[in-house]
């Protein structure tokens, strides 16, 4: 256990509190996937009185690290930040999972095979090869729920997002210079949600550059390969420097929360220097452009969800409603029960546990269909996955948008 979170680790009284806050746990209803549990299996690890095994992986596993625990400990201890290091101490174990591996470490690294792999999954829904695989039932053969896994596939782009735009968003005598880091699901996926902030930053005479980027590393810091994470984080921060800009924006709340904690995952100084720039797009809009907007005559209900690394940002919680709100009559905002639990998407988690992850997002669903809401807005690629995904197994037709598309649709 790294030294740094001894001291989070002493702070724990059993009291059990995180067990009302942690949603694995109200799913399971098990002590050792919950907070407590799992400090006092670090405890055991600590003393030698056990060691690290397959059973200790797949317990440490079951969290969604969406720091609900961390957020409402009365001793402040870091349950999500000890999971993450209970997670680096497996890899270190050799108890990273072949195909975690070989994605973190041939596949994230690599722009070109990212961007392959994009287009050969789009090649895959185009083609018709989804329907055949899909009518032949084959996935049901294997193991894992891959049929059902399968099925969190979203419609993949032709091309990566990055390749299809300049690199500069040019504007007559800007007012602002800001470097947009568009994340993987922008860049292969949600093309809209990148067009949107182009569109929105030239209208309010802000310049936009799109620097050469890598995965945020997220996927890889939350399995527990430090190593990965780092050479991607250390290639952000190199690309990031070459041009001075008044801020570095961000669509996706994971990739802002990654780069908040650069400083400390990379150990760089380089990072810190960058951090007071760093700033999610919706707060970028209210609070340093304080967008103005004219919304057309639409009357569209829209619920928001709050994505758990977003919320716990400076003022996360706030200014992606009062973006919501500069968005009427356009649209009507609503607020929704649990609007700030976690929907169970977690990266990868929703994969490696699909069964428990949709049992979570079901109470999401339940409140977005309670709310009224014709639109399920949120600002976390992958929680409007999940989302997505969720609703669509409910049989509903709630739509799922970024937040900056409906801020580009309702401009006049």
């Amino acid at each position: 256990m790294d030294k740094n979170y001894f001291e989070s680790l002493d702070k724990c009284s059993r009291c059990g509190g995180c067990q009302a806050h942690c949603p694995i746990f109200y799913e399971t209803g098990k002590e050792p996937f919950v907070a407590r549990g799992k400090i006092e299996l670090l405890e055991n690890l600590r003393s030698g009185k056990i060691n690290w095994n397959d059973k200790l992986a797949d317990i440490f596993s079951m969290c969604l690290l969406c720091g609900a625990c961390t957020e409402n400990c009365p001793n402040g201890v870091q349950g999500d930040k000890l999971v993450m290091m209970a997670r680096n101490e497996l890899v270190a174990d050799g108890r990273l999972h072949i195909i975690k591996k070989n994605v973190f470490q041939h596949l994230l690294r690599y722009n070109g095979r990212l961007n392959a792999f994009g287009k050969c999954l789009y090649l895959y829904q185009k083609t018709g090869m989804q329907k055949i695989v899909r009518a032949s039932r084959l996935l049901n053969l294997m193991p894992m729920d891959l049929a059902k896994i399968e099925t969190l596939l979203p419609p993949f782009a032709d091309g990566p997002f990055r390749k299809k735009v300049p690199f500069i968003n040019r504007v007559e005598k800007p007012r602002l210079k800001v470097a947009y880091f568009t994340g993987c699901v922008t860049n292969l996926i949600n093309h809209q949600v990148g067009y949107s902030i182009l569109k929105i930053m030239k209208a309010n005479g802000v310049e936009a550059i799109i620097p050469e980027q890598f995965c945020c590393g997220v996927p890889a810091f939350a399995s527990g390969d430090f190593a990965t994470g780092k050479i991607l984080g250390m290639r952000n921060i190199k690309e990031f420097t070459q041009e001075d800009v008044d801020y570095i924006i961000f669509d996706c709340a994971s990739c802002l929360s990654t780069w908040l904690d650069y400083p400390e995952l990379l150990e760089s100084e380089e990072a810190g220097k960058l951090a007071e720039k760093l700033m999610d797009v919706n707060r970028f809009l209210v609070e340093v452009l304080d967008v103005k907007l004219t919304p057309r005559e639409m009357g569209v209900k829209v619920t928001y969800h709050d994505p758990c690394h977003l919320k716990r940002t400076k003022n996360g919680r706030t200014a992606p409603r009062e973006l919501l709100r500069r968005l009427s009559p356009a649209y009507e905002y609503v607020e929704m029960g649990l609007a700030d639990r976690c929907c169970g998407s977690a990266g990868s988690f929703n994969i490696s546990h699909y069964r428990l992850s949709q049992q979570v997002a079901s109470r999401k669903v339940k409140s977005i269909l309670e709310s009224g809401a014709d639109v399920v807005a949120s600002a976390c690629p992958s929680c409007m996955m999940q989302l997505s995904h969720a609703l669509k197994n409910e049989g509903s037709n709630v739509a799922v948008k970024h937040l900056v598309e409906l801020a580009a649709e309702s401009m006049k």
